[in-house]
């Protein structure tokens, strides 16, 4: 289900695309939960995951093909995404720019930690995610439908079901001088994996829009095809 909400509650995203990832600048290890350092509890109940995939092989070449068309073969290979610790943070990102559109999509993940002796992996993980999705807007446990409109904004931030073992959208236009773009972010958690996103479209011909649907439609597929990674 969908829940319509103003641009000030979906402009959020962007303090939680800091905390855990949205943002394909990962110059830090990521680190989440307690925010300690040093060694780790021995009494913490171990996450599912001990290690996070190569980012730039978890989505596929057909998937990349339909959602970013007309590149050149080197462009799907993927640029991977700068991190301290590539066993508690990676990302990868593609772009294909084209002479009046430009695509571009990046994933990040982030292996979550927690330094308490009284909270597993995935229960930190739990709440770091609940905090990402309010932060944004979206009761992840809201399943009532509702819209609220402004003059000059459309903005949509919803909990989704089908994918991981929590995630939530949003939908919002991006600045630009000319043209108009719109950028699609699923986020998902699976166990104490936090994985996020992120489909942009740009374009200079401001009569002609990026289409919101299909936007959502491709964000969700990339994102369903990596949670099924993760668990195969």
């Amino acid at each position: 289900m969908f829940r319509r909400v103003t641009r000030g509650a979906a402009a959020a995203l962007a303090v939680a695309g800091l905390a855990a990832g949205c943002s394909t600048d990962l110059g830090d290890d990521g680190a989440s939960g307690s925010g300690l350092t040093g060694s780790r509890s021995a009494t913490a109940e171990p996450g599912r995951y001990s290690a996070l995939p190569e980012p730039c092989g978890t989505v596929d070449e057909d998937t990349l093909h339909e959602l970013l068309p007309g590149g050149e073969p080197a462009a799907y290979e993927g640029e991977p995404t700068a991190t301290y610790d590539t066993g508690r943070r990676v990302g990868c990102e593609w772009n294909v720019p084209q002479e009046t559109t430009a695509r571009r999509l990046t994933v990040d993940f982030q292996r979550v930690l927690s330094y308490d002796p009284g909270i597993s992996d995935d229960d930190q993980a739990e709440l770091d995610f609940a905090a990402m999705a309010a932060e944004a807007g979206v009761a992840l446990d809201d399943t009532a439908t509702a819209t609220v409109t402004q003059p000059g904004e459309d903005v949509t931030a919803a909990a989704v079901d089908d994918v991981g073992h929590a995630a939530y959208l949003v939908d919002q236009p991006t600045p630009g001088d000319t043209g108009a773009g719109r950028e699609v972010t699923v986020a998902f958690r699976s166990a104490n994996v936090i994985v996020t996103v992120t489909y942009t479209v740009a374009t200079t011909r401001a009569d002609d829009p990026p289409d919101s649907a299909g936007l959502q439609a491709g964000a969700r597929a990339a994102a369903r095809q990596i949670a099924g990674g993760l668990d195969g």
